[in-house]
């Protein structure tokens, strides 16, 4: 017997289900909302959450990574009545089960119920608990996108098949590649790292296959490539997606047979090792574009762990600090630093397109810009980290200085109405006048600020005026309200 639970807002869903689960002799507990879910799922162990996406209080899917977080561990079903392409990718990349289209029959629910019992039967069998233990002392974080990847990367660890890790510049994709190969069985062997960016072009099949003595012009004697090197451990292909198609052709059989021939040589020569790559690119739109095969796709592709932007995971940010702080400090040879909680508060807003590696790099230049100060102040960060703040700041206080500009009035908004008070009775031409002509120039800001999508630099120039008197006229409307 398995227990279950069901989050969905769906009363007519809800019945169905708890009947059919109660029939086939499991236990389910129902949920009408993701709070009340939650509140289930920290007092009672699940095998399996079958989960809504469109609930009152949230997206069912964006809350996949915390369910999975629970002590249960459980495997979660999604089911939802808007099925999407888009939907269905967020909710496998964050690990669920399978995703149902509504309206679905019992019988697929029971045979999920059988599936992930067997699956969660022989994980107990094949490992007792606690005998794996998985370092992940090296990554910094705890939210759940990164937990989802770090789970990953332990399973990837149990193994010894190929791993492809992607995701944005700066997210640590060699970081955990390292941490798989430490926690698997060939952590005592070679851990060999390849950037493919930059090989050159010329000797990039010698530098990987290595050369027989007189291969060409300069190969004054034979030399060992990196893949031979890697025998008995791993071989980590950074930016794989830069290898040409020549070189993936080769690569390929490589994967295949475990044998390849150096430059100029005619014996082939063995090498075991374990393959992990990694790429900021797009691999599959770039199979569509022929410029990486799509069978060594299918070969690299074994495991594949997508890391979140930091910009996802701004709950680490504050513990990423904290650890780099006292780690650049000790490098330097400086007393460990305390920061303002501004600092903090500004490294928390800011979008972070460089990642966790732009923010060690901003954290160094803070460190070493006053290395005489016990702590780090928003001054000291880079001035692109400040700019972006402050660009942010103007752009809310337009938007709260005009209005939201795609919130129509009457006449759409665009009309300049005379109010009735300055003609009845008559009253002076310059008052009406005056009157009119700031009504004009609000409105005209209203327009202005929604052509620019809230810019102030491309208002300004629109406007052609400085961005000093455009914030001034902005400011003295918000005061006359």
């Amino acid at each position: 017997m398995a227990n279950i639970l069901l989050i969905d807002d769906d009363a007519v869903v809800r019945e169905f289900l708890n009947a059919g689960i109660k029939a086939s002799g499991h236990a389910i507990k129902t949920a009408k909302t993701l709070k009340e879910g939650m509140q289930l799922l920290s007092s009672y162990d699940f095998a399996l959450v079958l989960l809504d996406v469109n609930l009152p209080d949230g997206d069912g899917i964006e809350m996949l990574p915390e369910i999975k977080k629970a002590a249960s561990e459980p495997e979660v079903l999604i089911i939802t009545a808007d099925g999407s392409r888009a939907g269905a990718r967020i909710a496998l990349e964050n690990d669920a089960w399978d995703y149902l289209v509504k309206p679905f029959s019992i019988d697929e629910i029971k045979l999920t119920i059988k599936q992930v019992l067997e699956f969660r039967s022989s994980k107990k069998a094949a490992r007792p608990p606690g005998e794996f233990f998985f370092d992940r002392s090296s990554i910094i974080g705890s939210s759940p996108k990164l937990e989802v990847c770090l789970k990953q990367a332990q399973r990837c660890a149990e193994r010894d098949a190929n791993v492809l890790i992607t995701g944005p510049t700066g997210t640590g994709k060699e970081l955990f590649a390292s941490t798989i190969h430490k926690n698997s069985n060939r952590k005592k062997e070679s851990y060999v790292v390849v950037d493919c960016a930059v090989l050159p072009e010329q000797i990039v099949e010698s530098v990987l296959f290595g050369n027989v003595k007189g291969a060409f012009t300069g190969a004054d004697s034979a030399k060992e490539g990196l893949v031979k090197k890697a025998h008995g451990g791993t071989l980590f292909l950074d930016e794989i997606g830069e290898l040409s198609l020549s070189i993936q052709k080769k690569f390929l059989r490589i994967l295949q047979e475990r044998k390849f021939k150096p430059v100029g040589g005619t014996n082939e020569i063995e090498s075991n090792f374990r393959l992990i790559c990694a790429t900021n690119r797009d691999l599959e739109q770039m199979v569509k574009e022929e410029e990486f095969r799509s069978d060594l796709l299918f070969r690299i592709k074994t495991f594949h762990i997508h890391l979140p932007p930091l910009n996802e995971c701004r709950s680490d940010i504050k513990l990423l600090v904290l650890f780099y702080i006292n780690k650049l400090c000790d490098y330097h040879k400086f007393e460990t630093k305390g920061f303002k909680p501004e600092f903090l508060e500004l490294l928390e807003s800011y979008d972070w397109p460089g990642n966790v590696r732009e923010l060690i790099n901003s954290l160094e230049r803070s460190i070493l810009s006053n290395p005489d100060s016990d702590l780090l102040y928003p001054k000291f960060l880079p001035k692109r980290i400040r700019l972006q703040t402050i660009e942010s700041s103007i752009r809310k206080n337009a938007e709260n200085l005009i209005g939201n500009p795609n919130e129509s009035d009457e006449n759409d908004g665009y009309a300049l109405n005379l109010p009735l008070e300055l003609l009845n009775p008559i009253k002076p031409l310059k008052l009406v006048k005056n009157h009119m002509t700031a009504e004009t120039e609000k409105l005209y800001l209203k327009v202005l600020m929604e052509a620019s999508h809230n810019n102030m630099g491309k208002a300004s120039q629109m406007a052609g005026i400085s961005k000093s008197r455009l914030y001034s006229l902005l400011k003295s409307y918000q005061t006359s309200q």
